[in-house]
């Protein structure tokens, strides 16, 4: 599974001064990190919205650059991000804005999430007689059902 964040962002001291975003892309087992300006993460948007529903991003105008605001801009461009990706192709546009591989074989939307607690009973009939259930181990039943019902 791969999650995307925006854990910063900071002030580059150019010819004109800039805010540049940490994006945090962690995926079984490697970290990448990819900074960029607003204005790039506003062309991929404008981009991006030529061929899919995008959702809402962002104010471009900001009045001050105060960190209350910053800090509310760099949390609506990461929801922007984490939306992206969950979109059918959004995950490979996302990547291709960042200039990280693109893996095709990634899972992003996980259609069934397995019971954390499944508890399976003689007495309760089946709907389907082919239904497949799914056990968790003796152990961590016994010891739910254990701190349970004593």
């Amino acid at each position: 599974m791969t999650e995307i964040t925006i854990p910063k962002y900071g002030l580059v001291q150019d010819v004109k001064p800039h805010y540049v975003y940490t994006i945090k892309v962690l995926s079984d087992g490697y970290q990448e990190c990819v900074e960029r300006r607003y204005s790039a993460f506003h062309a991929f948007h404008r981009e991006l919205r030529k061929s899919i529903s995008t959702p809402p991003f962002p104010s471009k105008r900001i009045r001050c650059s105060q960190p209350k605001v910053l800090e509310q801009r760099r949390a609506g461009l990461e929801r922007y991000l984490q939306t992206v990706f969950k979109i059918e192709g959004g995950y490979k546009q996302v990547m291709e804005f960042l200039g990280l591989k693109y893996q095709p074989s990634h899972k992003i939307d996980v259609k069934y999430q397995r019971p954390v607690f499944h508890m399976i009973s003689e007495h309760i009939p089946s709907k389907n007689k082919h239904e497949k259930r799914l056990c968790l181990p003796d152990i961590i039943t016994d010891g739910v059902l254990k701190a349970l019902y004593g």
